[in-house]
């Protein structure tokens, strides 16, 4: 488009037929060119209507001739010293346009394409020809005007010829043909040897025969070279000592990754197809596979060869596998076009979805075939998948939004399902691109091959260091966090999945990951030390959740060592790790009253340092994630006490108020939720949100309860020992009540996650429903709305929120029989869960005198009953 910017908004091209030695006139065609049919072809070409109607009348002659050639030539203004590739590339696309018209209308004549450029200084213009079969190759020279020019060497099959326009010149000499001699290459003895022995040596081979890695091919042509034939018979003679043996021909054709289309991946499977063609005349017998890349893998005019074990050739996704052994020596970019381009291509033949579901419909198993065997041919990459649902940008909502996702992530298994080991990051996009239903992968970064050593006869030192070396190695390409964030982003999974493998490669070795941040030692601050010790545990997250269970310390520098934005992991000494962690002293002997105070002073020590929540946040920070650790140590040690979790709002005693009482008593259920995470399981602990009542600023305190704190709003549970089966589900029935009057639950919005602040009452049922471990209950939910609003959706939510309330009690050790099931809004009973008996009549009855009340539209409330397992007998 540059060289053309000072064009008119057109310029006619026209396609002019020539009459040569034993060609024959057609017709005269003409194209428009110019900045104004950008939109048309990526050329700026295209056909005028009366170039069509040319084209249209040529087609009846033609079929006349169907043993003749067709011979497009293209030509762009110029002189001879003004060609270059790009003008060539131009004239190519002119005549590959007009052939993909041809092809369109019926036409079967063999069709060569030529892009000459401004080589023979005749403007815009395709030239067309009828060649007649066996004409030498002399007759397909191009033709030129009268007038002597400079001679212009080019080369057809192993003639190369030179040109003065007007006359034909003899060829030149020959080029060198490839040796006949297979002296290079003796054929071992094969005789006892396995199948998986005999194939490194066939393709030990093969690459002999063809040094090149396979065959070359002219432009634009699919017919192989006769100075290429005795590579050809190389590979016969290779072959035909191997007769159970298969061979892939992989075609391909000239152009960038990106620049593929249809007209050159079938020239690239018509050049596999002229390989296999080639070798059947010879007498090769054996089964061959063939496929076309185009431009895919950006390998230039060629067809590739690779060796198969005997019957893949003859697999149904046969073709799939040739990728595998077709993306080797590529460069980074090269291959992370080559990827998106594979990956386009495969998800093109169509990815279908259940409607309003994320069930992969059964016609597109080949689409998942195809892309996990792409992913298998990149297996070091890391890949986004991206989910898209119908509708326009301004209809996206949070269902289509979920739905894009679970579609991204159905596809992600699928993958995993065949065996792909890439990363796979999933986002759903909902119709906010309007790109329709559908799924997009494209790649991401390379994942670099970590190569872990033995090192069991290292010294102590020199194991050390050699694992400091592997960690700098991992750590090497660096997260790109976003500024002033210390969220894992998703482009970093790759090398955590890396630091992961060196870590469990050495399970008993401890760490040191230290957070870095930007600027220099003298502009150091606790905001840039909690920055980077924030990143440090994300890391650590991450890194655990791949497997590795080592012990690492986290620790965040700032700006301290002026190393810039990043991470360090070192091996950690005994010494070191043990003064990170608090120290548990010895109990035994210590009355009860001794162990209380050791307790409220560890405590103490563990938030020392505070937790430094975000302003009007909940989220405990990962930068406070190792007070999480000390406390959850702590408690392990004294699991037989009661303990209170306050939390503290900024602000004066005068100042405090419902609100900051929220945000203190979420502050409270948040780290305590946290403190269980890390195993703390067995400990009873109470939230209290004080807001700023005592004028203490954001903070969290934890210290032994008392006995009546302990108890604060908390129910009484009378003992059932000496009661029937029928008169304790009436008492549970009665607790449930209670408990769930005192404290609603509800959820996140649009989410099926339970709000923190609910979690006493959460841990209150649980306390309840272990005191009747006889009793098996019914988890039912439901949604807003009238019955005759139901839909899959409603079904889907209210079943989902019915688990994740089954899933809270479990963590909490109810070992009851939970069924759960979901019912939309299909009774009419508004935005609750129930829990009943299914031997109290049919479920859209209404509850037990015992059972709370259902919600309504105003709010959210949870309903319980229960039945016996067994009954007694009467």
């Amino acid at each position: 488009p540059g060289r053309w910017s000072g064009c008119a908004d057109s310029v006619a091209m026209e396609v002019e037929v020539v009459v040569k030695p034993q060609c024959r006139l057609v017709s005269e065609v003409a194209l428009d060119y110019g900045l104004a049919f950008f939109d048309d072809h990526p050329s700026g070409i295209r056909l005028a209507s009366e170039g069509l109607q040319c084209l249209r009348r040529a087609i009846d002659e033609l079929s006349a001739s169907p043993t003749w050639t067709v011979l497009l030539e293209g030509h762009c203004p110029g002189n001879l010293e003004d060609n270059d590739d790009i003008l060539e590339s131009v004239g190519e696309e002119a005549a590959d346009l007009c052939k993909e018209r041809l092809l369109r209308e019926g036409v079967r004549n063999d069709i060569i394409c030529k892009g000459l450029g401004s080589t023979a200084g005749l403007g815009m213009q395709v030239r067309l020809s009828l060649v007649e079969p066996d004409a030498p190759l002399t007759a397909l020279a191009p033709a030129g005007p009268p007038e002597a020019q400079p001679v212009v060497e080019k080369r057809q099959g192993d003639v190369i010829w030179g040109q003065v326009f007007g006359q034909i010149v003899q060829p030149a000499e020959k080029a060198t043909e490839a040796p006949t001699e297979v002296d290079d290459m003796p054929i071992p003895d094969l005789e006892g040897l396995s199948d998986g022995e005999r194939l490194p040596l066939l393709e030990e081979l093969v690459l002999r025969a063809l040094p090149s890695g396979g065959i070359e091919f002219d432009a634009n042509n699919s017919q192989i070279l006769e100075m290429n034939m005795p590579l050809v018979r190389r590979l016969v003679y290779v072959l035909q000592a191997f007769p159970d043996f298969g061979l892939q021909c992989a075609g391909h054709a000239k152009g960038k990754p990106a620049d593929n289309k249809l007209m050159k991946r079938v020239l690239a499977q018509d050049r596999a197809l002229a390989l296999q063609d080639a070798l059947r005349k010879e007498g090769v017998m054996n089964s061959i596979a063939c496929v076309g890349f185009g431009s895919a893998l950006g390998r230039g005019n060629c067809v590739r060869v690779h060796a198969m074990m005997p019957g893949q050739a003859d697999a149904e996704d046969a073709e799939l596998m040739l990728l595998g052994w077709n993306t080797g020596s590529l460069s980074i970019e090269q291959e992370r076009e080559s990827l998106n381009q594979l990956l386009k291509e495969a998800l093109e033949r169509g990815l279908y979805f259940e409607p309003n579901k994320a069930t992969i419909k059964l016609e597109a198993a080949h689409t998942v075939r195809r892309v996990a065997w792409v992913l298998k041919a990149f297996p070091t990459w890391t890949v986004s998948c991206e989910g898209h649902t119908k509708g326009k940008p301004e209809d996206s909502n949070d269902m289509k939004l979920q739905l894009s996702l679970v579609r991204a992530e159905a596809l992600r298994s699928a993958l995993e399902e065949q065996g792909v080991q890439n990363t796979v990051v999933c986002a759903g996009h909902g119709c906010a691109k309007g790109l329709g239903m559908c799924v997009q992968m494209c790649a991401m970064d390379p994942d670099k091959e970590m190569v872990i050593p033995d090192l069991s006869g290292l010294s102590e030192d020199e194991r050390r260091d050699s694992i400091n070396e592997l960690l700098a190695q991992a750590l090497e390409r660096g997260i790109d966090f976003e500024p002033n964030k210390h969220y894992l982003p998703p482009s970093a999974l790759g090398l955590v999945r890396i630091v992961a493998r060196v870590l469990k490669a050495f399970p008993d070795m401890a760490f040191r990951l230290e957070g870095h941040a930007k600027g220099s030692p003298q502009e150091n601050n606790e905001a840039k030390r909690r920055l980077s010790l924030g990143r440090a545990e994300a890391v650590r997250a991450a890194v655990k959740l791949e497997g590795a269970l080592n012990a690492m310390m986290c620790v965040g520098e700032g700006s301290a060592l002026g190393r810039g934005a990043g991470l360090r992991m070192l091996v950690v000494d005994a010494e070191e790790r043990r003064a990170s962690e608090v120290e548990i002293p010895d109990l035994a002997g210590f009355s009860r009253e001794a162990r209380e105070q050791v307790l409220n002073e560890l405590l103490e020590t563990s938030l020392q340092k505070g937790v430094d929540f975000e302003p009007n946040s909940s989220e405990v920070p990962l930068s406070c994630m190792e007070a999480v650790r000390n406390v959850a140590k702590v408690l392990q040690a004294f699991a037989d006490f009661d303990l209170l979790c306050e939390g503290h709002a900024k602000g004066q005693p005068a100042e405090n108020n419902a609100a900051k009482k929220k945000l203190s008593h979420q502050r409270a259920q948040a780290f305590k939720t946290a403190v269980l995470a890390e195993g703390a399981t067995s400990c009873n602990i109470k939230c209290v949100g004080r807001g700023c009542e005592v004028g203490l600023g954001t903070r969290l305190r934890m210290f032994v309860a008392d006995p009546k704190q302990a108890l604060e709003g908390t129910l009484e549970i009378p003992d059932a020992s000496g009661l029937s089966r029928e008169e304790q589900e009436k008492l549970l029935n009665r607790l449930l009540s209670k408990a769930l009057e005192k404290g609603t639950i509800t959820f996140e919005p649009n989410s099926v996650e339970i709000e923190i602040t609910v979690a006493d009452t959460i841990a209150e049922l649980a306390r309840i429903l272990k005191e009747f471990p006889d009793f098996a209950v019914r988890c039912e939910g439901h949604t807003k709305g009238k019955p005759l609003d139901n839909n899959a959706a409603k079904m889907k939510l209210s079943q989902a929120r019915a688990e994740s309330v089954r899933t809270a009690l479990q963590k909490l050790g109810v070992a009851h029989r939970l069924e759960c099931a979901g019912r939309g809004c299909a009774l009419g009973l508004g935005m609750c869960v129930r829990m009943f008996s299914v031997e109290l009549g049919d479920p859209s009855e209404p509850s037990p005198s015992g059972a709370p009340g259902g919600g309504g539209a105003s709010g959210m409330t949870w309903r319980f009953t229960v039945h016996s397992e067994t009954r007694a007998p009467n």
